[in-house]
């Protein structure tokens, strides 16, 4: 938690370090959704940090039905960074923009390296299945992601039948004055 003056009564509050983020116009969000993923396909989000760290706050993807697979690369070397998203500063006040970068659809050459994993479990029809949608995991604790370096986020649809997701990534990133 950080503590805070207030500007009106100029009293000292306390609020947790995210909510503070957002209220200092340095939390980002994006999300979409997407429909007609059919069975075996790829979905592909290229992050590109600037040139100073980005903190991955949390990544949630919802789904109409699993067995999906989730994944996290660092290092991700691509030929062609696929379509610009647009994030939005959670501060609707604040004119502050991202230095990262949020790409789908890149031309990825390499990888990189696996730093993460997440799941989404079958479901379907069948004894013991269900075809309800599946509340979507988050990254688990923050990612502090390092500056001038490629991430990728990849979706692979394991289902056995065409879905439909939705996706939501946020981050913050620090840009107090250095003292």
């Amino acid at each position: 938690m950080t503590r805070r003056r207030d500007t009106i009564s100029f009293a000292d509050t306390v609020i947790q370090e995210e909510h503070r983020m957002i209220h200092d116009g340095f939390m980002f969000h994006l999300s979409g959704k997407v429909t007609g993923m059919v069975d075996t396909n790829v979905d592909d989000y290229l992050i590109i940090v600037g040139d100073e760290e980005a903190h991955l706050d949390d990544i949630v993807i919802g789904a109409g039905r699993g067995d999906i697979d989730i994944l996290m690369y660092e290092g991700t070397t691509v030929s062609a960074n696929g379509s610009a998203l647009t994030p939005f500063n959670q501060n609707r006040e604040s004119a502050n923009t991202p230095n990262s970068a949020v790409y789908t659809g890149p031309t990825v050459t390499g990888v990189g390296t696996l730093i993460h994993t997440a799941w989404l479990p079958p479901t379907g029809t069948g004894t013991g299945l269900s075809a309800n949608g599946v509340a979507g995991p988050s990254n688990g604790e923050e990612w502090m992601l390092a500056p001038n370096t490629n991430y990728l986020i990849r979706i692979t649809n394991n289902s056995g039948a065409t879905i439909a997701y939705r996706y939501e990534f946020r981050w913050y990133e620090l840009d107090y004055p250095t003292l």
